[in-house]
């Protein structure tokens, strides 16, 4: 029995170990599990912000919103509004979170802010709708039917014309095309090219990403509205210096991998030292990226791209760069993917309360279960267990010795 329980509470222990701390960390893959169990730690990050009195909570919620009203922080005004549920308390988060279902109109979002402006006065709310633009939900005369329809025809043969005009830019190659627009002209590339040779080096990030996307658009696919979105986030936070020193060093590593710097070089030196025009060196430089893009690496780097996307996706562009800027690695760009599609404007209210501890908001923990629970009382069991069948091996083998007898007289 002593050797099968040295061998049985190993297995029960690992066992258990690996049950108690599977998925710990930040999810790789945004899961249905994960999105639930980080709201529900935005939620109670969210009610710790607030006092603990409760009839301190509300004046807390009206002042934090009514600052970011002036600083005209529309991010942070929505975030807020969307806290109120949580940060207003028991009683009255749950009149918001009640009003807000019982709202017919609008996206689950603007219910909840329409619920939450019912906790401020009047005049702040009026102000508040028409800074985040808010729409309007009054009372409408209702059209007749014949005049219903005939909006809808004409919505309709809008809505037919405005998807032709959009896939009409989006699928030219010239300066029409928005992303284009986005990545720059061959003569911007061309100029990046020439500082890049001439030792300056400070935008490397802007200039490789800039070239991987002209190399996309030249594609027949072209560049995909998800990088596009990525690259701008990106290009904007590195000109603005909002990266931090060690997410940037991340990053320029990335379009290493994806364009190896020593390649690039050789390329650059050949095609910049041919005389040609503004335009046809730009094309030329985009041939020599092309010519040093390594896939293996390109594939890394576009599936941080859609994290980037993703975050401005689910809040906003102004939004992504509040997030970003307190990303440090990769794994905090992942903690923030998953802090915006779980709560959306609430992590803006957490990162500016909190800064980059609230990016752990997003780390999943031990979840426990019955199962764990039974697992940790096996353990124990077998653990006594194996404590009392030594403790009865030890008796057995070192008795004490008998006492000696004493002399009976002489």
């Amino acid at each position: 029995m002593f050797n099968s329980l040295l061998i049985l509470i190993p297995v029960i222990a690992s066992n258990t170990v690996e049950k108690a701390y599977k998925g710990v960390g930040v999810a790789d893959h945004v899961t249905s599990d994960a999105i639930k169990q980080t709201d529900e730690r935005m939620t109670e990050s969210l009610r710790e912000l607030a006092p603990k009195e409760a009839d301190r909570k509300l004046p807390f919620w009206q002042d934090k919103v009514q600052t970011a009203l002036e600083e005209r922080d529309t991010d942070l005004l929505r975030g807020y509004l969307l806290a109120a549920p949580a940060m207003l308390g028991n009683d009255l988060g749950k009149q918001v979170q009640a009003r807000a279902e019982a709202e017919t109109r609008g996206t689950p979002d603007e219910r909840i802010i329409r619920a939450a402006l019912q906790k401020v006065p009047e005049s702040v709310a009026r102000s508040i709708e028409y800074q985040i633009g808010l729409p309007e939900t009054s009372l409408v005369p209702e059209t007749e039917p014949e005049a219903e329809a005939a909006g809808a025809g004409e919505d309709s043969e809008s809505a037919e014309e405005q998807p032709a005009a959009e896939v009409m830019a989006a699928s030219s190659r010239g300066d029409q095309d928005w992303r284009f627009r986005l990545l720059g002209s061959f003569a911007d590339l061309a100029a990046m090219a020439v500082r890049w040779s001439n030792g300056d080096q400070s935008d490397s990030i802007v200039f490789k990403l800039t070239g991987i996307g002209h190399v996309q658009q030249a594609n027949s696919d072209g560049l995909s509205e998800s990088n596009a979105r990525a690259v701008s986030l990106i290009k904007s936070a590195s000109r603005s210096k909002r990266l931090q020193p060690s997410f940037q060093t991340y990053l320029e590593n990335l379009t290493s991998d994806a364009v190896p710097r020593d390649v690039l070089d050789a390329s650059l030196k050949e095609v910049l030292g041919e005389t040609a025009t503004t335009e046809m060196r730009g094309l030329r430089v985009r041939d020599a990226f092309e010519a040093s893009i390594d896939p293996a690496g390109l594939a890394r780097l576009e599936s941080e791209l859609q994290l980037f996307d993703q975050i401005a996706t689910r809040t906003s562009p102004t939004a992504a760069l509040k997030l970003i800027s307190y990303v440090e690695d990769g794994t905090d760009l992942k903690r923030a993917r998953m802090l915006a599609e779980a709560g959306g404007m609430k992590a803006i209210v957490l990162v500016g309360e909190r800064g980059r501890d609230a990016l752990r908001v997003a780390d999943a923990g031990v979840r426990w279960s019955t199962n764990m629970a039974l697992d940790i009382m096996s353990l124990t069991a077998a653990g006594m267990l194996l404590f009392w069948v030594a403790l009865s091996t030890v008796r057995i083998y070192f008795r004490r010795p008998p006492p000696k007898a004493e002399p009976q007289g002489v």
